[in-house]
């Protein structure tokens, strides 16, 4: 198969090494087994499932969408099915009957999130088949369906992305599988496991049974994500399976931070405090922004050509534009400049939203950042909505922008985040489920008084070394938690 037609079908094939930690998580192999892999690709599990003995040809069927498979899997002298897997399985509980269910389900669904074609092309039948979860990603969906096809005690495991153990748009998800299957294992891959491959997409892999947990239920998590590739053999965690639901959208720990978590949806919410968040599209950028130019310095980029002097940037007929991640922290250049006639204003989308902040001094939160980063944003200027957003304190006088600027760089407000959300791709959602605590008027002063110093280092320059001062909000912060 083709890397092009590799990537339209999301298909990253699973390492032998891989292949053999799945099937012996699972066992229970017998002569009453019936085993399904719902997304065959090249038959490697199948294939190493007969190689070991394990059941034999009629006691197993295999599933994909591309033709291509078929030849391979027949090889085998396996069941080999081509359909469209998630669109083609009767998921109606009066159909399902015995023979349509199995007492193993093992694989590597396809990768494919909703921005692919796939999912644009079929998304109101996937919405109406996935109603209960949600029909954002290939994976996440194989997931529901594989264990809506086991049989009563029947296993289940899966290598997936990870995302689905914190990112908020799988919150039904967790919720669907902790409270109607037992989580034997989840193990965290080693890093980068399908590099190789061409994928970078951090991964896990999930053993479930069909039976309802109880309190008794235990989640084993195997952590491999420093170990070598093909050692699976990790840091051990045990946590008790019905504890996730007591977490803010039911987030899967396995960073050691229950007790934080526990203790999150009784705190008031940082986002009470605060407005603005999402901002603007100008429809193209090239057209639209410039790189701005101070005095021979430049910090942006992105493929956009035009040049605007700083000293040039009026607020009428150019503004600054915040559009750039990262993890720069407290303070950073503004790097782009945006047209600001009338004709360009009525081209750019969700505009109106913003100009109600434009005399307000805000601070901006990386979307795209190995750890929260917050810094001051240009007051007056605008922002894009993929990489970053900005937010307004309610009341500045009480609550400075530079203490949020402060609170949100601390360890444990970074901490908090990747509990909530171990990617680098922060949400207003993960946001707005920051906690806020009871900070006295001292304190708050204190850290804002910090931060206007750490900036105005920074502003003159840029690899200022704020350690000292960061330890110092660090102290006063975990002093609350």
């Amino acid at each position: 198969m083709t890397n092009d037609r590799k990537k339209e079908l999301g298909a990253f094939y699973t390492p032998q090494h891989t292949v053999d930690y799945m099937i012996s998580l699972m066992g229970g192999f017998n002569s009453t087994s019936k085993l399904l892999e719902p997304s065959g690709g090249d038959g490697v599990f199948v294939s190493a499932i007969l190689k070991n003995n394990h059941l034999i040809t009629n006691q197993m069927t295999v599933w994909d969408i591309n033709p291509e498979t078929q030849k391979t899997i027949a090889g085998l002298g396996v069941k080999s099915v081509i359909k469209d897997t998630l669109l083609e399985t009767n998921l109606s509980d009066n159909l399902l009957s015995k023979k349509d269910v199995f007492t193993h389900i093992i694989g590597n669904p396809p990768y494919l999130n909703k921005q692919s074609s796939y999912i644009k092309k079929n998304k109101d039948r996937l919405k109406g088949i996935y109603s209960e979860i949600g029909a954002n990603d290939t994976y996440a969906m194989f997931m529901y369906l594989g264990c809506r096809l086991l049989a009563n005690n029947g296993q289940l495991c899966f290598i997936v992305s990870d995302t689905f153990l914190t990112l908020g748009i799988h919150k039904k998800l967790r919720k669907f599988l902790l409270e109607n299957y037992q989580i034997e294992n989840i193990t965290l891959c080693p890093s980068k496991l399908f590099k190789e491959l061409g994928a970078m997409v951090n991964t896990c892999i999930i053993h479930i049974i069909n039976k309802k947990p109880s309190n008794e239920s235990i989640i084993t998590i195997n952590d491999c994500r420093e170990n070598k590739i093909g050692d699976y053999a990790g840091k051990i965690i045990k946590i008790q399976q019905l504890k996730f639901l007591d977490y803010p959208d039911y987030v899967f720990d396995f960073n050691g931070g229950g007790k934080i978590l526990g203790k999150l949806n009784k705190q008031r919410k940082l986002i009470e405090f605060l407005d603005g968040g999402l901002g603007m599209h100008t429809t193209d950028n090239k057209k639209y922004l410039a790189v701005v130019d101070y005095d021979g310095e430049r910090y942006g980029n992105g493929g956009i050509t035009t040049i605007m002097p700083h000293k040039e940037i009026d607020g009428a007929n150019w503004c600054y534009y915040h559009k750039k991640g990262g993890d720069a922290k407290y303070y950073s250049p503004v790097e782009y400049a945006i047209r600001w006639d009338k004709k360009s204003q009525s081209h750019y989308k969700s505009l109106n939203n913003l100009l109600k902040f434009k005399d307000r001094q805000g601070f901006i939160v990386s979307g795209i950042s190995s750890t929260l980063s917050a810094r001051l944003a240009k007051k007056g200027a605008f922002w894009e909505s993929n990489k970053a957003m900005v937010f307004f304190p309610k009341e500045p006088q009480k609550y400075p922008p530079e203490f949020f600027i402060g609170i949100l760089n601390s360890e444990i407000y970074n901490k908090i985040i990747k509990l909530l959300n171990h990617t680098s791709s922060i949400q207003i959602r993960d946001i707005k489920k920051l906690p806020f605590y009871d900070f006295s008027t001292n304190d708050i002063n204190k850290i804002a008084e910090i931060v206007r110093k750490i900036i105005e280092k920074l502003k003159k320059n840029l690899n200022y070394d704020f350690t000292k001062e960061q330890g110092e909000i660090n102290n006063i912060v975990n002093n609350y938690i």
